[in-house]
């Protein structure tokens, strides 16, 4: 029979041998595989949401591709001149005068430059209302930022403008490159040298539902003309308009038609008038085309503007588009 210290060695041995296998599964396999399988759990999460960024950007570039296609040149000096000779043949064709356009050095922003130029012009608040019409009707990235109006002394009609506008260079390489990633260069053709041209931005404030494609512009324009018509700047100017003076004070039958009058303040004179003659006080100008019992409705433009009795002719109520063809 083996001896007792043989047995010890031999357990001793048994047992050195089972704790270095144990050591060497976990340290040498165990361990290491439950890293790896960590690491490859990391590695596929950052995959997942690199997939997810990358599906995000794809999704909101091509949802907002159009901003690439109305920005300025992607060259500073052509963004700058053809932008400032776009402003000058804007401002010719408002009918404005003594025009100036100075630009500034443009401002470095995240997603390209920022251009700043300020305008100096000279005209009428028509004008400038076929300005800013035609302005925010253009698909350029611009806007208006601050607008200073300022009469001119012995002309009611003429003020002085002085405007400047902020337009938007974006880096197109950005969507240049995200075009590329996805192999889409023939499906896309950026402005890279030129101002977008052959199509508008509509951001009016209102669209009429009946305008048709031939008649649209100039429909929606027509709306805004109340503008001018109005005479915001009367203070300014100076003076009176006829027409706060000018009240509706009857309406009554005469010869077997309905007849409206129309008493003036300022020189206690009256204007008479029945349906579908014209109505001119001061800056208002418009036609008598609907009589009611104690009201009128009066057709301004392609406005028609309600008025009640006791009132003032700039005190009467731009009626809804809808309301056009029915009585009220």
């Amino acid at each position: 029979m083996p001896s007792r210290n043989i047995i010890l060695i031999v357990g001793l041995a048994l047992f050195l041998v089972g704790y270095v296998f144990h050591w060497a599964y976990h340290s040498l396999y165990l361990e290491p595989r439950e890293r790896l399988n960590s690491e490859i759990a990391t590695l596929t999460q950052q995959i997942e949401a690199g997939r997810g960024n990358l599906a995000a950007m794809t999704e909101f570039n091509m949802q907002n591709r159009g901003f690439f296609y109305r920005t300025l040149p992607q060259t500073q000096n052509d963004a700058r001149s053809q932008y400032s000779f776009w402003l000058l043949e804007l401002l010719l064709y408002s009918g404005l005068e003594d025009n100036h356009i100075d630009d500034r050095a443009p401002g470095r922003t995240p997603s390209g430059w920022n251009f700043q130029f300020n305008i100096q012009s000279t005209g009428s608040l028509e004008q400038l209302s076929y300005f800013l019409f035609e302005f925010y009707y253009a698909p350029f990235l611009h806007r208006i930022t601050s607008m200073i109006l300022t009469p001119i002394d012995g002309n009611a009609e003429q003020l002085r403008f002085s405007m400047t506008v902020n337009a938007l260079g974006l880096d197109l390489n950005l969507f240049q490159g995200m075009v590329e990633a996805l192999g889409l260069q023939d499906q896309f053709f950026l402005p890279w040298n030129q101002l977008p041209t052959g199509w508008t931005v509509p951001r009016l404030a209102y669209m009429p539902q009946t305008a048709t494609h031939e008649n649209f512009t100039e429909q929606q324009f027509a709306l805004y003309q109340v503008i001018a018509n109005r005479n915001l700047l009367q203070t300014a100017r100076g003076g009176i308009d006829r027409a706060d003076f000018t009240f509706l004070t009857a309406i009554l039958e005469r010869d077997g038609q309905t007849e409206v009058w129309f008493t003036v303040r300022t020189d206690d004179s009256r204007i008479t008038a029945r349906l579908g003659d014209p109505v001119q006080s001061g800056s208002f100008s418009g036609r008598l085309v609907e009589i009611l019992d104690q009201d009128i409705v009066l057709e301004r433009g392609n406005e028609r503007w309600l008025l009640t009795a006791g009132e003032s002719l700039n005190q009467a109520f731009a009626l809804p588009p809808e309301t056009a063809g029915r009585r009220e």
